[in-house]
């Protein structure tokens, strides 16, 4: 059973960026959005001529694609499936003149199976699935965030975040003189008074701010697990 985690942040904030912390000749990236990757030399070892990078439109290509990874590729230990909430949302808008409940019910179908197909892969493969965030507001105050979908109908269906063991909040942190720091947030906490839905093991990390570096997020899997 492979590991599967959520890297949850809104636009820049350094979720794309992390990828490069792992070795791309052991990594795919399943690219939904069809975005170039935002570091340095990333076209350079991220291409389809080396069978690293593919582009998708849809929930089923992205199964078959997890399904080809883990039976035909022994070398691949790491998939990015980035970003997420564009195989929802593409879905929702192919679909834009269809009425009803039940097009919701088979958008959440589908993530789900893409879920699932990353849980079957092989044990030695990490996931790492990118989602866009979205304000949770109440009276006009934010609250918390929680995976961008295309309506409540999909919040209330199926909540990925619930499913996996690990979810990572992108996030960005200023010195005094305005100079970001790209990180991850590792545990549940308060901040500026939002709750972050940040998640992982007891002791996976020491550190409620990590490194937006999924190199070290996966050498943290392999300390805690082994």
């Amino acid at each position: 059973m492979a590991s599967v985690s959520i890297i949850l942040g809104t636009t820049g904030t350094g979720k794309s960026t992390s990828i490069r912390g792992l070795d791309p000749k052991e990594t795919v990236i399943i690219n939904v959005l069809g975005k170039r990757l935002p570091f340095k030399g990333s076209n350079t070892v991220y291409n389809r001529e080396k069978k690293n990078l593919f582009q998708v439109e849809s929930s089923e290509e992205i199964v078959r694609l997890i399904e080809q990874i883990d039976k035909n590729a022994p070398h691949v230990k790491n998939v990015i499936i980035d970003d997420c909430s564009y195989t929802m949302r593409k879905e929702y808008f192919n679909r834009a003149k269809e009425r009803g409940y039940d097009r919701f019910v088979d958008i959440a179908v589908h993530t789900q199976q893409i879920i699932q197909a990353c849980e079957k892969a092989r044990e030695d493969i990490d996931v790492f699935l990118m989602y866009h965030s979205e304000d949770v507001v109440d009276n006009g105050t934010i609250v918390t965030y929680k995976i961008a979908t295309i309506g409540k109908m999909l919040d209330h269906t199926y909540n990925p975040m619930e499913v996996v063991p690990v979810v990572l909040f992108a996030t960005t942190k200023f010195d005094d003189k305005g100079m970001p720091t790209y990180g991850f947030i590792t545990h549940r906490m308060q901040l500026n008074g939002v709750a972050i839905p940040a998640k992982s093991p007891h002791g996976m990390f020491k550190d409620d701010f990590i490194p937006n570096d999924l190199g070290l997020v996966k050498k943290a899997f392999v300390e805690y697990y082994n």
